[in-house]
């Protein structure tokens, strides 16, 4: 008998193809069910055997959006529950849909399954709050409700080792460590351009101000050499005033999902400097465009660019050392070429959707055997 699972997924979503078709036509090889998440419209989609709900959310994470979502999960499991329940509820992080998942869980006596997709212990996750006093009590908060659901869930996915020691122990839920779905298949080595490539944003957790100080100690032995920034930026003028008059660094708005590929693809070096970083979806994707890439050692990136294989590792925030693996890269043609010639082999082997979906599907597949 097919196995159901009810997905609550944190918002916005704006475009759901690109957010939930192809994770839903791989999971309904093994599973029917619902997805929920939250958008600037409402809509209601089918892919293969799911069907994706989003609810009306046009301020993005507002207090009523919240609300929303947690009767419409009610509604969804307990309206299903004597003709098609659930045997699983899944969460994509341990917060707010976390706790939305462990009430309806709890309620409807259904396994709970949770993502930790976030390192939410580090500070500079809290970085754009100005107030210090806010700033120690929203941590302080979103580490009580973590705590909470995770002790509480019945399997946790996890997507590298010691992310949530925190925590420890962690004696109820089953635990599994792996990457996260990226489908890069459109990601391919379009061109190098003498072009450095970095992509993403809030500017200080991502780390951007040490690539600008890392970029203005190489860039007089470069000329020829760019640093193209791609990210979503409202405060214009904190931007400014890290870039000032540099002619050598351009800011390009953020794109559509769609349009990724293009920029990544003709970049000739691929860098992400963050001070906290759980995986680093754009390292994927830039590995399976057999890019040469450059990331801090934070978090689960080792876990994506193994040293001097398929990349480069960085001291997290320290400028020199960024400089130091810039000019290693930037020197050496060769290097860059075998390091995106890696990078590509190793996309193949652990990153491919056919892995990640094999081993997700066991792992909802092991939690929902536990005591049955």
């Amino acid at each position: 008998m097919e196995k159901r699972i009810l997905i609550i997924s944190p918002g916005p979503k704006y475009n759901l193809e690109h957010a939930f078709r192809e994770r839903c036509l791989n999971l309904s090889q093994s599973f029917s069910g619902d997805i929920l998440t939250s958008g600037p419209s409402k809509e209601k989609v089918i892919y293969g055997n799911f069907c994706v709900t989003r609810t009306r959310d046009p301020f993005g994470n507002s207090f009523f959006s919240t609300i929303s979502f947690f009767w419409l999960s009610i509604f969804k499991v307990f309206i299903n529950r004597f003709t098609d329940p659930y045997d699983l509820i899944c969460t994509y992080d341990p917060l707010k849909t976390g706790l939305i998942g462990l009430i309806v869980a709890r309620l409807s006596g259904t396994k709970l399954v949770v993502e930790v997709n976030g390192d939410y212990t580090n500070k500079w996750n809290y970085s754009e709050i100005k107030s210090p006093i806010k700033r120690y009590f929203k941590r302080k908060a979103v580490l009580f409700v973590e705590k909470i659901v995770l002790r509480n869930s019945d399997g946790v996915k996890l997507l590298y080792h010691g992310q949530v020691d925190y925590f420890r122990p962690l004696r109820r839920p089953i635990i599994e460590v792996f990457p996260n779905y990226v489908n890069a298949s459109r990601f391919h080595n379009i061109e190098h351009k003498k072009e450095i490539l970095f992509v993403g944003a809030p500017m200080y957790v991502k780390g951007l101000d040490v690539l600008v100080s890392a970029f203005d100690l190489i860039s007089p032995h470069y000329p020829d050499w760019t640093l193209k920034i791609l990210g979503y930026y409202p405060n214009k003028s904190e931007l400014q005033a890290l870039l000032g008059a540099r002619t050598n660094v351009r800011f390009h708005p953020p794109v559509d999902p769609d349009l990724m590929p293009d920029h990544i693809g003709s970049c000739g070096l691929f860098v992400l400097p963050s001070r906290t970083e759980a995986m680093g979806r754009v390292l994927v994707e830039s590995m399976a465009a057999g890019k040469p890439r450059i990331g801090s050692s934070v978090g689960g990136i080792p876990t994506v660019i193994e040293d001097g294989i398929d990349g480069l590792l960085f001291e997290s925030e320290n400028v020199e050392d960024l400089a130091r693996k810039l000019r290693m890269v930037l020197d050496d043609a060769d290097l860059r070429d075998r390091l995106g010639m890696q990078a590509v082999l190793r996309y193949q082997s652990d990153f491919r959707p056919a892995v990640y979906f094999e081993r997700l599907v066991k792992f909802y597949e092991r939690v929902q055997r536990r005591w049955v």
